[in-house]
């Protein structure tokens, strides 16, 4: 009978090449190995006699030292993020922070629990923003925006989200916005923290991986990635008081001024993922069952997670005047998305 767990090849890598590198590294048999990420990614669980490891080659080189360099000097100073136990053959290997991904424990509880768990998550990133501290240089982890031109067309994207779906957006500025996102290097950013690339671990710590994209910042970044993920698809009056009351207890007299850019940032990122579940859509015509989501850390291209991220956005947008129109953009979306479901 055939394992449906067992893989050979996955993303250019032999499985039982990887195996004997494995146990060679560490000393114990690889009694299984699994593929999280989807068998295009190079991203294994390999399991032992006592625990799992994960093992993960990047086609990114520049991404793959940088997560090299967070893993060796700040993740040990921190229990939210994996433990680095070796390189080998271009592999990293790390202790797996968990085998069932953040999003698919949300998903699995009961509706009127989700909101906890969300709030679990905000506090993980204040715990480990404050663990860190200001990052060791040794780790070289470049400061988000530092180039003008990467923040200039970071906040042209949703002029880029408009294009996508062939919507108006008339009165949107991004220089405007741009003035409010100056480089800082005051807290260690994980960036794209989606649900996906977090695990909760057997003693309930909410532990993060994949750190190619990192970079230092403000803070309030990695909250409005939370913000911004669309499988959750939490409402805003679910989400938006969690963020104000832990936001509030840390900054004090500065919350403030951290809400507003946060707000600002949590828009933009809003629109960052519209974008990209439009471009599945116009590539492959469909939308994603939410098993094919669950199985691997694909796009939220589902149509519930597209309307309350849709829902949520406009919630967003309309807090700051410098995005307000954003909120006849994602209208405009919401409603030829439904005038297309009931074709």
């Amino acid at each position: 009978m055939t394992d449906p767990d067992h893989v050979d090849h996955v993303g250019g890598v032999e499985v039982s090449d990887l195996i004997s590198v494995t146990e060679d590294l560490l000393g114990q048999p690889v009694l299984k190995a699994s593929c999280p990420g989807g068998r295009d990614r190079a991203v294994f669980r390999m399991f032992l006699e006592d625990r799992t490891v994960i093992v993960s080659r990047r086609d990114n080189t520049k991404g793959a030292a940088r997560e090299k360099r967070i893993l060796e000097h700040l993740a040990p100073l921190t229990p939210h993020f994996p433990q680095l136990l070796g390189e080998r053959a271009g592999f990293l290997f790390q202790t797996d922070m968990g085998p069932v991904s953040l999003a698919n424990t949300m998903g699995a509880l009961p509706k009127a629990e989700r909101g906890d768990l969300f709030e679990q998550a905000i506090v993980s990133v204040f715990h480990y923003q404050r663990q860190i501290g200001r990052p060791v240089a040794a780790a070289e982890v470049p400061v988000l925006f530092a180039r003008t031109q990467n923040r200039s067309y970071f906040v042209e994207g949703p002029l880029r989200t408009a294009e996508v779906f062939g919507a108006a957006l008339t009165g949107y500025d991004p220089a405007a916005i741009a003035a409010e996102f100056l480089p800082t290097d005051a807290y260690f950013l994980k960036w794209d923290n989606r649900f996906a690339n977090a695990a909760v671990s057997d003693a309930g710590i909410i532990g993060w991986f994949d750190f190619e994209d990192s970079f230092l910042g403000a803070g309030y970044e990695d909250l409005a990635w939370l913000a911004a993920d669309e499988y959750h698809a939490l409402p805003f009056a679910e989400i938006y008081p969690r963020f104000v009351r832990r936001i509030e207890e840390v900054h004090g007299g500065a919350a403030p001024l951290v809400l507003r850019r946060f707000h600002l940032m949590s828009s933009l990122l809003i629109a960052l993922r519209v974008r990209r579940i439009g471009r599945h859509l116009w590539k492959k015509g469909r939308w994603y069952t939410k098993q094919e989501i669950d199985r691997s850390d694909r796009v939220g291209a589902h149509p519930d997670m597209m309307q309350a991220l849709l829902l949520r956005g406009q919630n967003f947008a309309a807090m700051e005047k410098e995005t307000w129109a954003l909120t006849s953009m994602y209208q405009q979306i919401h409603d030829q998305l439904l005038a297309a479901r009931s074709e």
